[in-house]
């Protein structure tokens, strides 16, 4: 997480990047209204406490209107002091992960599956996917082409129709961003598109994959082999104008 943080904070249009010892925040101006590129992952809960009044500052100097703190959930000491700084719980996903040497990924069967570099058709996609206005993810991945970078697109009828990029840092594959447009679900494409990434993945060398699950993802990931870590919530804050 902290590597695709640290990709939106010096990739996005605008865009910056807090690195703290034990502490990455994304700053992204382009898409103030959404906490999920606007967040800081930490590893040393001092360091984040630290850190905290910079990064609102830094939101609020940049217009952006909501940002994030992700707690994995035994952090209860982080949680708490976030809470009483204004925070609130919006919801806790479930950090997942496979290893990758030993496990059976199959093929993708009739699936027309490529590599590409387009994020401004993957930010559509998302947008599509969890029904927010058109343009709102415009700019925020769109520059995400190149290492450590992979983007994978489905296709129906020759239009992309699901998508997803990784990351890769430290001999792990991070997956994000995996969308289907609504009229494509049901279809297994991202289940497919997960099995090429993994595959291609293990082939460049990761030994394990990781993301956050929603649960509308649990299942299809479960079942390419994922495994429950743990929640990790997520503590928002509105900026105050």
């Amino acid at each position: 997480m902290k590597a695709f943080y640290r990709l939106l904070g010096t990739r996005a249009p605008g865009g910056s990047a807090v690195e703290r010892d034990g502490l990455v925040a994304a700053i992204v101006p382009s898409c103030p209204n959404q906490s999920v590129v606007n967040g800081a992952v930490y590893a040393d809960g001092d360091a984040l406490r630290a850190a905290r009044a910079e990064l609102e500052q830094a939101y609020r100097d940049a217009g952006v209107r909501t940002w994030r703190v992700w707690v994995e959930d035994r952090d209860t000491e982080t949680a708490a002091w976030l809470e009483r700084s204004g925070h609130t719980l919006a919801v806790a996903p479930r950090a997942m992960t496979v290893d990758l040497p030993t496990q059976a990924l199959g093929d993708d069967g009739d699936l027309e599956c490529r590599r590409g570099a387009d994020g401004a058709v993957l930010a559509t996609l998302n947008e599509q996917a969890y029904g927010l206005p058109a343009g709102e993810f415009s700019g925020t991945i769109e520059r995400f082409s190149g290492s450590p970078v992979q983007m994978y697109f489905a296709y129906q009828d020759g239009e992309p129709a699901a998508g997803l990029l990784t990351v890769d840092e430290g001999g792990d594959c991070g997956v994000y961003c995996v969308a289907t447009r609504p009229a494509s679900r049901g279809a297994g494409l991202a289940t497919g598109l997960m099995r090429r990434a993994l595959r291609e993945a293990r082939e460049r060398g990761c030994a394990t994959s990781s993301l956050q699950s929603s649960d509308a993802g649990y299942p299809i990931y479960r079942r390419l082999g994922y495994e429950d870590r743990c929640a990790i919530q997520v503590w928002e804050q509105r900026v105050e104008s």
